[in-house]
């Protein structure tokens, strides 16, 4: 049984679309939010330096942890969704692909994952970490996108991770194809009585 003579079934090649949206998105939100807290960690520094804020007053400490708090929860979600996705996007691969994500795909994730862990592993400052999350980020995407381009030329299909295409037609709102009977209480409701 061979690819060329079994192409991939519809429903995988949408899963593989839709967890490439996925994957992409969530990195995006994951990059975003560590480089709002590099930002966050700077600014405060800066503040606490120059005597700005006083570190013992409790709206100090409230601010802190009420932000930590959120960006902590926030993190989580986005890391999460980022695991998620991207089992679903590896297993997805495997369907539309003999090869699933390949060198491309499976590189990239190993840069990824190693990229990131010495971010929060290594005792560096928080903008080095954030560098290193963002070349982690970046080894990300190429990954997936290079796995997606390959598999685009695998299986022909040009559309395989882009925006989704809608289930609804305009068909789907004209009544008189699915229940003329509907079709004509709607039009007899829609007439005026005088």
């Amino acid at each position: 049984m061979s690819f060329e003579s079994h192409p991939p079934h519809e429903a995988n090649l949408e899963t593989f679309s839709l967890a490439t949206r996925r994957v992409i998105r969530f990195s995006v939100a994951f990059l975003a939010l560590s480089v709002l807290v590099a930002l966050l960690v700077v600014a405060g520094v800066s503040a606490l330096r120059s005597g700005a804020v006083d570190p013992m007053a409790p709206g100090t400490q409230a601010s802190f942890l009420v932000t930590s708090l959120v960006v902590n929860l926030v993190t989580w979600v986005c890391v999460i969704g980022l695991l998620i996705s991207t089992i679903v996007w590896i297993v997805s691969a495997h369907r539309v692909s003999p090869t699933g994500p390949g060198a491309a795909g499976y590189g990239g994730l190993f840069v990824t994952l190693l990229l990131i862990t010495l971010s929060y592993v290594l005792p560096i400052a928080d903008l080095a970490g954030a560098g290193l999350r963002l070349g982690g980020w970046v080894a990300l995407i190429f990954g997936v996108v290079g796995a997606r381009a390959r598999i685009r030329r695998e299986t022909g299909r040009s559309d395989l991770g882009g925006r989704h295409r809608s289930i609804v037609t305009g068909d789907d709102w004209d009544a008189s194809r699915w229940d003329p009977e509907v079709h004509r209480d709607i039009e007899r409701r829609g007439r005026p009585t005088d």
